[in-house]
């Protein structure tokens, strides 16, 4: 990313891809020096920045974009622009192509004016003889101008003119701005500022600025007041440069519009002359120092900044990583550090470009340990104890037991071991076990459990109601009710599934097993950290006719029944089971359901990521993930079809073909062959890739997602909102479908579902 400050003081950005190596930057005043500064964007950090300073051509080198000139001039030899052409209209775009009469051309320039009557420019490659030039206004006439460049000359311009198409229904143009508006400091110094503002042309005939420092302040003792001052500049001004101020002070801004001797219109505003010199933070400290994290804190200098760089990096060499946190912050966490490391961290104050000095410190974190202890296979006077080594090999291990009234135990394990066996213990007695690792002469942090012997597991565990996808296991508590049970059963593919089942339980249903499968199952009681030896049992699952089913469609090969929860697996790979939800009765059943509003309890203005993988209750509101749409679609020929219901109002929307490309692709949406009694508020999005509020593929000033509060396949912007903000009518941002209710009706129900195109209802169905 490209970033720099325009004429007005003004941020600008210009995003790149992350193969590009160059950009042009466009739309710039002539004979003016900027900076620019050069960011790498990785895992959501902002890495950089590098810089560079440019000046730009003076005005008697700059293209002159009222030249009256519509053909190229007639040379007798060398290139010669052909015809500029203006087609493929949209509400914010329009394509250009042209012709070369004599050739070739070195590069091409097309150069417009937009609304804002700011110069704009698109180099094109020599190679090229179109261009699609966009982020323009809906409904807006636009002249072109063409110029081709060939060994340093200019040649040309033609031209052509040609209008953006109307903004679709839910688009509406921006409402004008206040009359007086984006009050703005920059080139700020020491002594001096430059103050910048907007207002449309002619609307007023002066201006006033009155400015000063303001009469009593928290931040130190009292000072005298300083005299406000006032500067009356003519209405065409947009920007005053305000001299001979004091270092670091703050200054309140008042700048009025006047019309004759009225003040028609203000604004106000604050700024604060830099220091002569950035101070550093000072008292470095570190706290809640573990093996894995530290926090760091700091105490700011007197002076403004805008933020504070924190850096850190293995002391005896490593690459550094960097976290930039708000200048009003005075502490922050460190996450993901190596146990048992030694770590430099620097903070410096940055404002603007500008960084201070770095305040360093060095820390280490603590040396990782033995984790999740356990005691196994509790019995009258055994157990074993066992734990999770820890990152870093260790010596050995330090093994302690004791309870009250009964021998205690020191004994020690080698580093490579990983449980160690307890004998001669006191039945029905509380026993509390430590266990930590031995580094040279240093002892690592302890993992500790209470346990108590004598305690009995449960008995009669057995498998009932046996079908070929479920289980249900049952069994009879101990006469100590424990505080929970541990569950273990083999998968197929030979891993072990745990789970942690409450106290007071005496079954568990198994769900999502495989068909014609023998499974064996183990049970133990807990106490705290304490289990009793397993208890085992047996089962093999029912058969059907598809072991497998890749969608709904094959699904109901397996007996119809009533739309319900079930597992069906991608592209039939049993490793790929996928948790749906089949409508078995909707026209003939079949269909896999992939998004579904009801109630409005399910929050789904969410990130990409959410969208990505799926949220929500299948049984309820859900939204079944884009990654699993192009899984499946991708297998095979799919139809898609919108159930819509309001009352007593139910109607629909069917697409023969329906189709959601990969990530890489930004799940881009391909669908075709409307029929049904919705109306085709969905063709329109075809081709369109999918956007969420954090990321915006289609590179939006303002984000669709953000302005309609949904996650969709986005054009410019929607004539379908399915996933927008629940029971809204306000601003196009409610669960619509244009051509049944407009944009103003949230619809209350909703369902999104597909099937294989070719899907013939089973004949029992008929």
């Amino acid at each position: 990313m490209v970033q720099y400050r325009d004429t007005n003081g003004l941020t600008r950005e210009v995003p790149m891809a992350a193969h590009q190596r160059e950009a042009t930057i466009a739309g710039l005043e002539p004979g003016r020096k900027y900076k620019f500064l050069l960011y790498g964007l990785l895992g959501g950090q902002r890495l950089g920045p590098v810089s560079v300073l440019g000046v730009t051509a003076p005005e008697e080198d700059t293209p002159v974009l009222w030249h009256p000139a519509t053909e190229a001039p007639k040379t007798p030899a060398g290139p010669r622009l052909g015809e500029l052409v203006v087609n493929n209209r949209t509400p914010d775009s329009l394509h250009l192509s042209w012709t070369v009469a004599q050739g070739p051309f070195d590069s091409f320039v097309v150069q417009y004016w937009d609304t804002n009557r700011q110069p704009q420019a698109l180099l094109v490659g020599g190679d090229q003889n179109k261009v699609l030039v966009s982020g323009l206004e809906p409904s807006t006439p636009y002249k072109f101008f063409l110029y081709g460049l060939h060994e340093g000359k200019r040649l040309g311009p033609v031209s052509a003119e040609g209008t953006t198409g109307s903004a679709p229904a839910g688009q509406t143009p921006g409402e004008p701005g206040p009359r007086l508006s984006q009050l703005s400091v920059t080139d700020v110094t020491t002594s001096s500022l430059r103050l910048n503002w907007e207002a449309p042309s002619g609307a007023f005939d002066s201006f006033l600025l009155r400015y000063g420092v303001p009469s009593a302040s928290s931040m130190g003792p009292p000072q005298r007041p300083l005299l406000q001052r006032e500067v009356t500049m003519p209405g065409s001004q947009r920007s005053a440069v305000l001299r001979d101020l004091r270092p670091g002070t703050l200054y309140s801004l008042t700048l009025y519009g006047l019309r004759g001797p009225h003040k028609a219109d203000s604004v106000q505003g604050t700024a604060r002359t830099l220091s002569p010199v950035l101070e550093s933070p000072r008292d470095l400290q570190f706290s809640e120092i573990g093996e894995t994290s530290a926090k760091v804190s700091w105490m700011p200098p007197p002076s403004r900044v805008d933020s504070f760089k924190v850096s850190y990096q293995l002391a005896d060499g490593g690459e550094p990583q960097s976290v930039r946190v708000d200048g009003r912050a005075r502490a922050q966490k460190l996450q993901g550090l190596i146990p048992g490391a030694h770590y430099e961290v620097t903070v410096v104050s940055v404002r603007g470009f500008e960084e201070s000095e770095p305040l360093t410190g060095f820390l280490t974190t603590v040396p990782d340990g033995p984790t999740q202890l356990r005691a196994l296979n509790l019995s009258a006077g055994t157990a074993v104890l066992h734990w999770k080594p820890p990152q870093a090999p260790v010596d050995t291990y330090a093994v302690q037991v004791a309870a009250p009234g009964a021998p205690s135990l020191q004994a020690s394990a080698p580093g490579s071991a990983v449980d160690y066996p307890l004998h001669g213990l006191t039945l029905h007695t509380n026993y509390t076990a430590t266990v930590r690792g031995l580094r040279g002469p240093n002892f690592t942090s302890a993992a500790s459990i209470t346990f108590t012997t004598g305690l009995r597991g449960p008995w009669d565990f057995e498998a009932k109601e046996v079908t070929p996808r479920t289980a249900l296991l049952t069994w009879t508590e101990p006469q100590v009710p424990p505080t929970g049970y541990l569950l273990n059963y083999d998968t197929p593919g030979g891993q072990s599934q745990e789970i942690l089942l409450p106290g007071g339980v005496t079954s568990h249903q198994l769900l999502g097993l495989f068909p014609s499968t023998t499974y064996r199952a183990w049970l133990r009681a807990m106490w705290g950290e304490s289990l009793t030896p397993p208890m085992s049992t047996s089962f093999t699952t029912g058969g059907l006719r598809i072991p497998f089913p890749r969608d709904c469609g094959e699904e109901m090969q397996n007996g119809a029944g009533t739309s319900r929860t079930t597992t069906i697996f991608l592209n039939g790979n049993r490793e790929r089971p996928l948790n749906v939800f089949c409508d078995m009765e909707t026209d003939g059943g079949g269909w896999l359901v992939f998004q579904r509003r009801m109630d409005g309890h399910t929050d789904f203005w969410r990130d990409w990521e959410d969208y990505a993988h799926g949220f929500g209750n299948i049984s309820g509101e859900f939204w079944l993930g884009n990654e699993a749409l192009h899984s499946l679609t991708r297998a095979g020929d799919y139809s898609m079809r919108v159930d819509l219901r309001a009352g007593d109002e139910v109607v629909f929307a069917q697409y023969d073909s329906f189709r959601v490309d990969a990530a890489e692709d930004y799940y881009r949406l391909h669908l075709e062959g409307y029929h049904g009694t919705a109306g085709d508020s969905m063709s329109y999005h075809s081709g369109s890739v999918f956007s969420a509020r954090d990321r915006d593929p289609n590179n939006l000033l303002i984000s669709c997602a953000v302005s309609y509060r949904g996650a969709w396949w986005y054009r410019n912007c929607h004539y379908a909102n399915l996933n927008g903000l629940y029971g809204s009518t306000v601003d196009h941002q409610g669960v619509s479908w244009y051509h049944w209710k407009g944009f103003e009706f949230s619809v209350p129900f909703t369902e999104m579902k597909l099937r294989p195109r070719g899907y013939r209802a089973p004949a029992w169905e008929s």
